[in-house]
């Protein structure tokens, strides 16, 4: 039976589009300011398409709408069609560029004796190296100088978190005495951000706050999810109508280590020591912070605000902070909620979820 849609609710979901809409002009304009394309953020606006798509493909059929009005929908539904179909496949060029699979980096990689993936370089890269190497002018003098040693690793990934402040242990005892009568999913989702922050060591004296900063603020979130409200109550009736999930698959872990890589390579400067342009990183949290995902109507926003003040708080730090170093990784904090928010709103799971709340 065709759904009977009222004023009122042509109305809201006209202005659903209107955000939309909005939503896509704000994205494609910072990410022409920042340079680049975060793919959690594009599949967080694919799911969010999909749905407001959905919602205006049932006015197409509806009874009381104006044809000219039915007519118009139609056309809103296909060109939503088209983006929808345009935007996976941007979201894997961004994965491969967060993945250092650019061009460039590729080209670099063949000279290295490396292998080349990307199609339309690897003709052209060839015929370069082939060039180069059929050249047979070899120099008069020999000026070359002793093997360098190669300049250390700023930060690097290592296989078993470090659990250094008990934060990791903390947390697990806290959603495994909780999950009794709470839905784990999400608190195991920012379970995996701590310990994937852990999984990183460098040798600079400011790898400590790099991690127990964010750190921190991941275990806030947990407790809040686990003790406070309206998170607990939520937690604890969706254990009503769901079954209990207090694992990751692949696709969720992979946006956890993304994000985590990404905040990292933002703090490289200051993990290496060097002078680092406080005021521009501040600029692109701000950007980041800007592009927040809240979501559709249909998600549960009191959890989202809640990681949004996170962020606020974050930002505010980086902003009032007199440390220059502790103000980038405030900022980079800031940029990696965001990630991570981006994230839980692209995963089918987690974005369920939110629904599944939504009184």
């Amino acid at each position: 039976m065709t759904e009977e849609i009222g004023n009122t609710d042509l109305i809201e979901r006209l202005l659903l589009i209107t955000t939309l809409n909005s939503t896509l002009i704000h994205f494609l304009i910072t990410s022409q300011v920042e340079g680049s394309i975060d793919p959690d953020r594009v599949d967080s606006l694919t799911q969010g398409l999909t749905r407001t798509r959905s919602w205006l493909e049932d006015l197409t059929n509806a009874p009381k709408i104006p044809p000219s009005t039915q007519n118009i929908v139609g056309l809103l539904v296909k060109r939503l069609s088209q983006i929808e179909s345009v935007l996976p496949k941007l979201s894997l060029i961004a994965k491969q560029a967060e993945d250092n699979k650019t061009p460039t980096a590729e080209i670099l990689s063949l000279l290295d004796g490396g292998e080349i993936t990307h199609p339309a370089v690897k003709e052209a890269t060839k015929a370069a190296v082939s060039t180069i190497q059929d050249d047979k002018l070899e120099p008069l003098v020999d000026f070359s100088s002793p093997q360098q040693a190669e300049p250390k690793e700023p930060y690097k990934k290592v296989g078993v978190e470090n659990d250094e402040w008990g934060l990791i242990g903390q947390t697990q005892r806290m959603i495994q005495q909780y999950s009794k009568r709470c839905h784990a999913l999400l608190p195991t989702f920012w379970l995996e951000v701590l310990r994937e922050l852990h999984r990183y060591e460098s040798s600079s004296p400011y790898i400590g706050d790099a991690i127990e900063m964010p750190a921190r603020i991941v275990v806030r979130i947990v407790k809040g999810l686990l003790t406070e409200a309206p998170g607990a109550r939520l937690l604890q009736d969706l254990m009503k109508k769901r079954a209990q999930e207090n694992y990751l698959d692949a696709s969720e872990i992979e946006r956890v280590e993304r994000a985590v890589s990404k905040y990292f390579s933002g703090l490289e400067d200051v993990l290496k020591g060097e002078d680092v342009n406080v005021q521009e990183k501040i600029l692109d949290a701000h950007t980041a912070f800007d592009g927040f995902g809240w979501g559709g109507p249909d998600l549960e926003k009191r959890l989202i605000k809640r990681i949004n003040q996170r962020c606020e708080e974050a930002m505010q730090n980086a902003e009032t902070g007199s440390d220059p170093q502790r103000q980038v990784i405030y900022a980079e904090i800031t940029k990696l909620l965001c990630k991570l928010q981006h994230a839980i709103l692209a995963e089918p799971r987690l974005r369920e979820i939110l629904a599944q709340m939504k009184p």
